[in-house]
């Protein structure tokens, strides 16, 4: 993503929030969520003129209230705001400071999924119905703000998303699997990855990469549908060298 913006002749800070220790080559800022009025600070500082969100991170509540606070708006909205309402904050936060929020996928487009096959062996044409009913399943949780993917056991959705994150649902998918209680032969696993209908496009993308595949494919996986041009595909190669050794069908579809 920094390779992408550098090729656009922006000069760049990047603030890390998860303490990566590969960044380099630009103005690297560790901060972490708990630390939401730093944060604010190294933003206003730059100056910042577009911002980019890029890359997964997980939020607890207190966090949550911690980033409210430092845009000013703690209390009840902290409590009860999701990704979305989240979302929502810094959006209003970028309007009041006159930045500018940028996809991830503006920047670096060829990352999105395309619409159809993506890697891995070709789909078998008797999961095309139960992958686009996977990923309506994916969109349906999106609208309660849960999280953007499910697994479905033929058309039959079998676990969500939540908190944890894609790789406790992954996690979980493989418990249900180990009892035997999903996955038999004749309804194989497929995992659906969608955006969430009322999240903006500049926040948190679906994205997949190897790792995704490869804890997939422990899981039981045959199928990883995403939603096309609303998905990123993190290390395309990498991406597909995991699904052929995996033997996992990967797939954009459009929804609707």
């Amino acid at each position: 993503m920094a390779e992408a913006a550098r090729r656009h002749g922006d000069t760049l800070q990047v603030i890390d929030l998860v303490g990566r220790t590969d960044l380099e080559g630009d103005r690297v800022e560790h901060i972490p969520l708990a630390e939401a009025p730093r944060l604010i600070a190294a933003v206003r500082s730059f100056p910042t003129t577009h911002l980019v969100l890029a890359g997964a991170v997980h939020i607890s509540d207190a966090e949550r209230e911690g980033i409210a606070g430092a845009f000013g708006l703690a209390g009840q909205v902290a409590r009860i705001a999701g990704d979305v309402g989240l979302a929502g904050m810094i959006q209003l936060y970028c309007r009041m400071n006159r930045i500018r929020l940028i996809g991830a996928h503006e920047i670096a487009p060829d990352l999105l999924a395309p619409e159809g096959h993506i890697a891995g062996p070709p789909l078998e044409p008797g999961l095309a119905a139960p992958a686009a009913a996977a990923l309506a399943a994916a969109r349906a949780i999106g609208t309660i703000d849960l999280g953007q993917t499910v697994v479905v056991s033929g058309t039959r959705p079998v676990a969500a998303e939540d908190a944890g994150g894609t790789d406790a649902l992954l996690v979980r998918a493989a418990e249900l699997r180990r009892q035997g209680l999903v996955g038999n032969a004749g309804a194989p696993l497929i995992l659906a990855k969608a955006r969430k209908p009322k999240q903006p496009s500049f926040v948190d993308l679906p994205t997949i990469g190897a790792e995704t595949v490869a804890n997939a494919a422990a899981a039981g996986i045959s199928v990883i549908v995403v939603e096309a041009r609303g998905t990123l595909l993190m290390d395309r190669p990498g991406l597909a060298r995991a699904a052929a050794a995996h033997g996992i069908a990967i797939v954009g579809l459009r929804h609707g």
